[in-house]
């Protein structure tokens, strides 16, 4: 007997569609521009790329509303407006370069440079000046004034790193609003009133916050200057590179100034998942090894006599080979101890050498403990979570090494560096080199290479060479490692710096990194936020 036939299922009732996402808009200069609720007009206006002039904004601070330069016309009003205070709103029409707006704006610039002194030529913010800038857009040729311009204190220490020029502020309070809402110390403060009024230190005459040189980036005008860098050079004489810094695990993103073979200055750059508007004094200072007096700039190789004498690459790398094989016929340890500030490139083959020398890579790297919850880490190792990745120990005690990488003395110790007894040294600085060393290869800086690190979280990021800073024409120590396991006969030798990067994405020890940061491309055009310098 036959199985009675199922009834037919009735056809599945279709999918309730989706409702419409609806989008906000206002019409900026005839573009329509999305926005979120609770957004500016400036905010949504830069946020395509529609450039509102303005001092008292800054996007990670709250808004004050006190400069006016950012003033546009409304549709239906007949008075500009602030657009830092102006609240999106459906339907909203906004004019950023009418007549109305262009005229509010030069209003605004009259009135600052009625006591603003007259001292581009011999201010540090020349050339990255908003002041300057804007008075070139919307300024007067002449001045109307009559009167002699209000004269306040100048060259004002505000605390051992920064300086203050009371003639050159506008009051925009970007500086005190920064002390309360970032670095929560509240070192500063408005005192007097009118043409009087200034910034001073509510402190005892020195910042708390480890963050105080923030102030200077934010400083729309030059009147927050730093000590380190007053006077030092005109940017446009400088190379900018946009890099990391590695003063600690953090990889703070920073523009890097560098001329005739000296870094300048390290100032932050925006990166909202990393750091970011801001950056510690203790990194922005911590480049002082990279213009080192003793530098090494090209490789030595130790004479029977025992002096060093200068050598070419090739006879170095000879000379290399030669000492590592006599260290292995020798029975010594054929260890790698690198600094933890080593890119993933050197660090891989660094343990490659370490692996054909049938021995072990190790890693040194400070640790301090100066954390806090904005970006310091006790991680001093800019690359620690990356060797640790790659399957390097940490080094905590003197032992022998074949081999010794060694940029900075505070990862790399002089305990550390005369317990290896290496053969064969990379090193950044003459004073790094031990006794024990037969040939010596200039290690170039963070400021001098292309490299790969890894942050406390987890992402990596690029390290770029300056053209301008430290030794020209260093051979990257990547290429040299690569160049002695050749002279070793390693099978792993001659792979070139692509081909390493590929196997870097590849390694299963790697995938759970973060590797977006990579391939986004950096720039230092517009590398510091609205309201700051790049």
């Amino acid at each position: 007997m036959n199985a009675p036939t199922p009834p037919a299922a009735s056809p599945a009732a279709p999918a309730p569609a989706a409702a419409p996402v609806k989008t906000n808009t206002i019409t900026v200069d005839g573009q329509t521009v999305a926005f979120t609720p609770g957004q500016t007009v400036i905010q949504a206006a830069h946020g395509v790329g529609i450039d509102v002039p303005h001092y008292c904004y800054h996007p990670g601070l709250s808004i004050a509303g006190n400069c006016r330069i950012c003033m546009v016309e409304v549709e239906g009003s007949t008075k500009p407006q602030i657009s830092c205070k102006l609240p999106c709103s459906e339907g909203l029409k906004i004019r950023t370069q009418s007549e109305l707006a262009v005229a509010a704006r030069a209003g605004v610039m009259e009135m600052l440079l009625v006591n603003h002194p007259l001292d581009c030529p011999i201010c540090d913010q020349a050339g990255e000046c908003h002041l300057q800038e804007y008075s070139f857009a919307f300024g007067q040729g002449a001045s109307r004034a009559t009167t002699e311009k209000t004269h306040l204190p100048k060259n004002v220490p505000f605390g051992s790193k920064v300086v203050y020029d009371g003639e050159r502020c506008i009051k925009c309070t970007l500086c005190v609003r920064f002390v309360d809402e970032v670095a929560g110390t509240h070192e500063l403060a408005m005192g007097q009133r009118s043409d009087h009024e200034l910034v001073i230190m509510t402190s005892k005459g020195e910042f708390t916050t480890p963050y105080a040189m923030n102030i200077i980036d934010i400083c729309p005008v030059g009147a927050l200057t730093s000590r380190d860098f007053r006077f030092k050079s005109r940017l446009w004489f400088m190379d900018f590179t946009p890099t990391l810094c590695t003063g600690c695990a953090r990889g703070c993103n920073v523009t890097l100034g560098a001329r005739t073979g000296r870094v300048m200055r390290l100032a932050p750059r925006e990166n909202q998942d990393v750091n970011k508007w801001w950056m510690c004094d203790p990194g922005r200072l911590g480049y002082g090894h990279v213009n080192s007096p003793t530098r090494l700039a090209a490789p030595r190789v130790k004479q029977k006599d025992g002096t060093w004498a200068d050598s070419t690459v090739e006879a170095a790398l000879s000379a290399a080979g030669a000492a590592l094989r006599g260290a292995q016929a020798a029975g010594a340890a054929g260890d790698v101890l690198c600094d933890g500030n080593l890119s993933l490139e050197e660090l891989l083959l660094a343990k490659d050498l370490a692996t054909q020398l049938k021995g072990k890579a190790r890693f040194a790297a400070a640790v301090g403990t100066d954390a806090d919850p904005l970006l310091i880490v006790n991680e001093k190792g800019a690359n620690a979570k990356g060797a640790e990745a790659l399957g390097l120990t940490r080094a905590t005690a003197a032992a022998p090494a074949a081999v010794l990488l060694v940029e900075e003395d505070a990862n790399v110790g002089k305990a550390l560096r005369d317990g290896a007894g290496a053969k064969v040294v990379f090193a950044s600085d003459a004073a790094h080199v031990p006794v024990s060393a037969e040939v010596v290869f200039p290690l170039p800086t963070f400021a001098e290479k292309d490299g790969w690190l890894v942050n406390v979280d987890g992402r990596v990021q690029a390290l770029r060479a300056s053209l301008q800073a430290g030794p020209q024409g260093l051979t990257s120590a990547a290429e040299l490692l690569d160049e002695i396991l050749a002279e070793l006969s390693s099978p792993v030798a001659g792979r070139g710096l692509a081909e390493v990067r590929a196997q870097l994405r590849t390694l299963p020890a790697l995938a759970g990194l973060t590797w977006s940061a990579i391939d986004a491309p950096a720039s230092v055009e517009g590398s510091a936020p609205a309201g700051a310098k790049a």
